[in-house]
């Protein structure tokens, strides 16, 4: 049997239903999954997941496969559950593994690689403890994968999403006028890719693995420049009565050193957090990709489909 981890979240939602449903468990925590499939309450922060010694051993003996996407994704790091999650889950997970004798799937990021990942020093709890734990991945004794999505955002083709992301933040503050300031240059490559892209790369490795393989969920060398990014989405801004040309481009540290003294302590939290973001997306250089036929207009597509996702439920969701 295959054990979904994180099965209600922005990927797990995904690709439950491209995994074989009749192998499938689906494990919960605090969301219950909208699924038909087989569900069992654990907690990854806890040993032995949280259960009992006989439903543990009773799990083990079923579950061969493991995909663990559960996680805590907020960049910011301001999360006091990021290390009990992101690194004890992991640890977690890999203890149940062992003794199930069944093979992981880890779903991290591609923004913990020291290789194409940010090109300055970034202060980002999030990353330090996604690297952590692909190192525990692969100092383990499993047969494993690991599988590094970029930036993920809504439906490739509708925009949905479990929750707004980092992505939709972006998005917000500049259609909502909050800040004048983007803090970014516009030929930084933002590389976003739908979740639905990501839930086909994890299935594709799950059917057909090569164990011990980093597997790169990106939009690679056709990634969108934010200048690009503007661009398609200026007909849309103006609908919304934003004219994009009144928004100023600065380089994070610019930003920094110029702007954020100066301001009320709201904005500058909120363009605190931007800045942090915008560090990570500024790359030493393009994602490597195994995602196949990415294109700028297939992105193009994405964008303004989570564009209008975004405008539909934007009043419903919280902080964006």
């Amino acid at each position: 049997m295959i054990l979904l981890t994180g099965a209600s979240g922005v990927v797990g939602r995904e690709l439950s239903p491209r995994l074989p449903q009749d192998r499938l468990i689906l494990a919960r925590h605090r969301a219950r999954p909208d699924s038909p499939a087989r569900q069992v309450a654990i907690d990854i922060r806890q040993p032995r997941l949280g259960l009992s010694a006989p439903d543990h051993a009773a799990l083990c003996d079923e579950v061969d496969t493991i995909v663990h996407c559960a996680a805590i994704t907020d960049m910011s790091g301001d999360v006091p559950e990021l290390s009990a999650t992101n690194i004890s889950g992991v640890r977690n997970i890999i203890a149940f593994a062992e003794a199930a004798g069944a093979r992981l799937h880890f779903v991290s990021t591609a923004y913990c690689s020291e290789t194409y990942g940010p090109a300055a020093a970034v202060n980002s709890e999030y990353v330090a403890s996604k690297r952590e734990a692909e190192a525990l991945v692969r100092a383990s004794s499993l047969d494993w994968t690991i599988s590094r999505p970029s930036i993920i955002s809504g439906h490739s083709q509708t925009g949905a999403i479990a929750t707004f992301q980092g992505f939709h933040l972006f998005i917000a503050t500049v259609l909502n006028g909050r800040l004048p300031i983007i803090p970014l240059e516009r030929e930084t490559q933002c590389d976003f890719i739908p979740a639905d892209w990501v839930a086909e790369g994890i299935a594709r490795v799950v059917e057909k693995p090569d164990w011990g393989a980093t597997y790169w969920l990106s939009s690679g060398a056709e990634a969108l420049t934010i200048g690009e990014m503007m661009a398609c989405g200026r007909q849309f801004a103006r609908e919304m009565g934003r004219d994009l040309n009144q928004v100023s481009w600065m380089s994070p540290q610019q930003v920094e050193a110029e702007i954020l003294p100066a301001l009320r302590p709201r904005q500058r939290e909120r363009l605190r957090i931007l800045v942090d973001l915008s560090k990570v997306m500024a790359r030493r250089q393009p994602f490597p990709t195994h995602v196949p036929s990415v294109t700028k207009d297939g992105l193009r597509q994405t964008l303004l489909a989570n564009l209008r996702f975004w405008k539909a439920n934007k009043a419903r969701r919280s902080g964006v």
